[in-house]
């Protein structure tokens, strides 16, 4: 019987091992996804804003340059 769980020990630390380092993976793998979304977020507000219309402000400006 001890020779079975000795048998049983090291493949358990390999897969405990393995375990460990996905997780750690897995964490570099989270953080960088949440990196990404956070630079894809900003370059959509960038589009929005440059597409957005001029504010009321800004076209008063323009028609009172064009009734000069």
């Amino acid at each position: 019987m001890a020779s079975v769980l000795g048998s049983l020990e090291a493949p358990e630390k390999r897969v405990r091992e393995e375990i460990a380092r996905l997780w750690e993976e897995a964490e570099r793998v989270q953080a960088a996804l949440g990196d990404a979304e956070r630079a894809l977020q900003r370059l959509v507000d960038a589009r929005v804003t440059v597409a957005e219309p001029p504010s009321n402000s800004r076209s008063r400006r323009g028609a009172r340059r064009r009734a000069r």
